[in-house]
């Protein structure tokens, strides 16, 4: 029978197959499994050769993939310290990637990436060999609890309102609050302050834990298509609002920070994709750059945000989520510069 690997199990398996490999050996010293309002990793350890020592911040992933890839990092870039990632299995592609990123490594299949002169390891290619079944998601990260989420990361207060309202914004039936809200209070994003109401607490952790989850559990799902068009020029200068829709994904970025070139071009509407793609000679392309999804929210996008000027672009949180999913390293750049621009004031 095939069992569920745990964070320790994981750690300790990608340790073991380290020393295995290198001749490196730990110390592993684990974190109280408490939240915590700043970023706090997941364990430390110690590696050690001969005389030659080396710390690092852990951060366990369960599974990791290209498309949470980024939440994973920026996760990672904010501890002070060496930081390490530990994870099941990391393919050759995606080890490349952290190998330019300049972000370490190991997995329980012996691949690893370690660059702390002189200490120097590469290993990837190796698959892994145990077999185990993936943990099935709790409530509040299912694709309607995601939803849920976003609501209470987006809309501050929210989360003492009644179950109907929330329901009501989050655009999610009214029984699928109850459950949400229980599971937070379990896992310690929500207290329950008797007469003064409930709160939602621990906001970055969850919003880290909701970036790693949207991008596999809920984005898919909203995809209606994606789309080439011959006139570059129109898409650019089109008035999203007439149409009911709004930018996301690298286009609001750039309108926001300045800082980027778009590659993918991302919608958000409600509307049918059809008088888009005539107005925007949109055609159907599975491997076009222009994707349209459909909203999962029922509030205003409009935010307090620094010139007051960018009401055609979804919620910050959600330009944020979309640019961690690609993966991109300049995307994640990006990324971080709108977290620390916009979104901070809704997770203090």
């Amino acid at each position: 029978m095939e069992n569920e690997l745990t964070e320790r199990d994981i750690l300790q398996k990608a340790l073991g197959m380290l020393q295995n490999k290198t001749g490196l050996t730990a110390i592993v010293e684990f974190e109280p499994n408490i939240h915590k309002d700043t970023p706090r990793p997941d364990a430390r350890i110690r590696l050690i050769m001969q005389d030659l020592k080396w710390n690092f911040a852990v951060e366990i992933k369960k599974t990791f993939t290209r498309a949470t890839l980024g939440g994973v990092v920026h996760q990672l870039r904010k501890f002070p310290e060496r930081r390490l990632l530990v994870t099941r299995y990391i393919t050759p592609q995606i080890a490349e990637q952290l190998k330019e990123m300049n972000i370490p490594f190991i997995d329980t299949a012996g691949n690893a990436y370690i660059y702390e002169p002189p200490l120097f390891v590469f290993i990837k290619g190796d698959k892994p060999i145990d077999d185990y079944r993936k943990a099935h998601p709790t409530r509040a990260f299912q694709p309607t609890g995601l939803q849920v989420v976003f609501a209470l990361l987006c809309k501050p207060g929210l989360e003492d309102a009644p179950y109907r309202e929330i329901a009501k914004v989050a655009e999610v039936a009214l029984g699928t609050i109850n459950w949400v809200v229980v599971d937070l209070r379990q896992r310690g994003y929500l207290i329950d302050l008797g007469k003064r109401g409930r709160r939602l607490v621990n906001k970055e952790n969850l919003l880290a834990r909701w970036v790693n989850a949207y991008p596999e559990r809920l984005r898919p799902k909203r995809l209606l298509g994606t789309y080439m068009t011959t006139d570059t020029n129109l898409l650019k200068n089109t008035e999203l609002a007439n149409f009911g829709a709004y930018w996301g994904g690298e286009i609001a970025a750039a309108k926001l920070t300045k800082y980027l070139k778009p590659q993918t071009v991302t919608i958000y509407t409600r509307e049918k994709p059809g008088k888009l793609m005539l107005t925007l000679k949109l055609r159907k392309d599975p491997n076009g750059n222009i994707e349209i999804l459909k909203p999962f929210w029922n509030f205003t996008s409009d935010w307090p945000h620094l010139d007051n000027t960018h009401h055609d672009l979804v919620h910050p949180i959600l330009i944020y989520a979309d640019l961690l999913a690609t993966g991109d390293a300049r995307n994640i750049e990006t990324a971080e510069i709108i977290y620390e621009q916009e979104i901070t004031r809704f997770i203090r």
